[in-house]
């Protein structure tokens, strides 16, 4: 953040302060290489001078460095010391600048600003929160180098754990859901909560039952506790043992998870150490955890109260010390059904429930473009066309959010697949706007109607009784007439299975006649446009 005018002035004169002195002292090793700057100043109460502070270094850049270009942010808050109000703020700022300027190297001056804005540049930069390639440096005005550089680098070597969790994943399981995940970016109340559950959990030994529907992240929460844990080897970061259960037999899980030796059945023409042995002094983590068998479970009673097994083939009995993880996507009733309860209970020490994302759609807005980015990597597609402009953003997460996405993350790819598709199309690549059309005809239902998806938004509004968000207008004025009479067909569709599970006649369920409620079942009779 820029703050203290373009120049200071000394008993020796004006002298070019923190900002022209990295733009565009003859010492400093960035003259004539950054062409784009982007200036945060302060708003609030104290905007009028930080405007006039602003001018000035427009001036002093006009005349110094007449080519490069200005994105100017204002910061709408009173108190430049309010070290979180500045950190919630870059947070949500830092990703739109790596999207405006993808792949190329930011530069991050940390000299102007309070020392709570240094302080808060400084910890982003060293742990993780600003996306590479970027340099932090610091600039000193001329008469203040003691024989330093004008301009120097800052060596932040925090060995972090977004780091190292960013670099750690499990061997085996599915990458889909896996490296989008952010605490970083986090913005709803609910994944904030959870992965403070998950931190809390995390330096205990108690198996963690991970809960959510597909697509919603367990992998990526599985590696997280992981990462946060005493139960790790470094040297398994890479790799750690982990076990898709539903690509197993019951045959072929036992030999994966406790080993076998040479001979103990057809094939097995060496001896073969299993995850249990691997897992011992790290984590252990088992997905779909529903597809288990019995026999399996009971087996595995066994190694969580006792520590003990044996490898296929063997007689010997083993040790191995683990912290086991499990997930699943089948709802509890059914997963009470799968399991036996003796083996169900000992996997539930804690249970965390990861949601889907129709339920934390504000993630939407920083998940959508990385989903976008990671899609371009993996499917080979240039990376150029997975930059979208502000519009065309707003219009897909709009989309998304009036969306039920059953897959969640996985939705989001298809979408993403779906737009490169039409984009990197040699031979007839679609405009922009036809291939966001395109890309939203992978959702299970089309492109969804933004009218219904504004009336159900007005609707969970007025449910919560919360004040009406300014994004609610971002589909057109809002249509409260529309959402009466959405609401009056839903109830009409809903009478006769009340009154079918409850067998009890309609006209005791509702004060509405049947004549009426037939009317609201006939969408031209509600009133809900065709």
């Amino acid at each position: 953040m820029h703050s203290g005018g373009a120049y200071r002035e000394t008993s020796n004169g004006r002298i070019p302060g923190p900002m022209l002195t990295l733009l565009t002292d003859p010492e400093s090793i960035y003259v004539d290489r950054i062409h784009d700057v982007v200036v945060l100043r302060q708003g609030g109460a104290e905007a009028a001078a930080h405007e006039r502070v602003y001018e000035e270094l427009v001036a002093a850049l006009a005349e110094r460095a007449p080519s490069l270009r200005l994105h100017p942010h204002v910061w709408e808050h009173d108190d430049p010391t309010d070290h979180a109000a500045i950190f919630e703020y870059l947070r949500a700022l830092l990703p739109r600048i790596r999207r405006q300027f993808q792949e190329r190297e930011l530069v991050i001056h940390l000299s102007p600003g309070t020392a709570a804005m240094h302080t808060v540049w400084a910890l982003m930069a060293a742990t993780g929160f600003i996306e590479p390639p970027f340099t932090a440096v610091q600039s000193f005005r001329a008469g203040e180098r003691r024989g330093r550089p004008a301009v120097v680098p800052l060596g932040l070597e925090v060995g972090t754990f977004f780091r190292r969790w960013q670099a750690t994943r499990p061997v085996a399981t599915e990458e889909g859901e896996r490296a989008v995940w952010d605490p970083r970016q986090f913005r709803s109340t609910r994944l904030r909560d959870l992965y403070d559950e998950a931190r809390r959990v995390a330096r205990l030994k108690v198996p963690v039952l991970l809960l959510g529907e597909r697509g919603t992240g367990k992998t990526t929460l599985a590696s997280w506790i992981r990462l946060r844990s005493p139960f790790r080897k470094e040297k398994q970061d890479q790799a750690w043992p982990a076990v898709p259960c539903g690509q197993y037999t019951s045959e072929t899980m036992r030999a994966e998870l406790f080993g076998y030796v040479k001979g103990a059945f057809t094939g097995a023409n060496r001896e073969h150490e299993g995850l249990l042995a691997r897992a011992n002094g790290d984590t252990l983590f088992l997905d779909e955890i529903g597809d288990i068998s019995r026999e399996l479970q009971r087996l595995l009673i066994k190694v969580l109260e006792e520590g003990s097994y044996q490898p296929l083939g063997s007689t010997d009995v083993l040790r191995t010390d683990l912290r086991l993880l499990t997930a699943t996507n089948l709802p509890r009733d059914a997963l009470r059904k799968q399991l036996d309860p003796d083996f169900l209970d000992r996997i539930r020490s804690f249970t965390l429930t990861v949601p889907p994302l129709r339920e934390i759609q504000d993630e939407l807005v920083w998940l959508w473009p990385v989903v976008l980015e990671a899609a371009a990597r993996r499917s080979g597609a240039p990376t150029r066309y997975a930059r979208l402009a502000e519009p065309q953003h707003a219009q897909i997460v709009r989309a998304l959010r009036a969306d039920p996405l059953p897959g969640n993350v996985r939705d989001l790819f298809r979408v993403a697949y779906r737009f490169l598709a039409a984009r990197a199309d040699d031979d007839a690549p679609l405009p922009i706007k036809d291939a966001v059309d395109y890309a939203l005809q992978a959702l299970d239902g089309g492109a969804p109607d933004l009218a219904e998806a504004s009336s159900r938004n007005l609707a969970r509004a007025f449910a919560d009784r919360v004040a009406l968000a300014p994004d609610l207008l971002e589909d057109g004025p809002l249509d409260p007439e529309r959402l009466i009479a959405d609401f009056k067909r839903w109830f009409a569709q809903q009478v006769p299975g009340l009154s079918e599970r409850t067998g009890r006649p309609e006209s005791e369920l509702t004060r509405m006649n049947e004549r009426t409620l037939r009317n609201w079942r006939r969408k031209e009779d509600a009133g809900v446009p065709e």
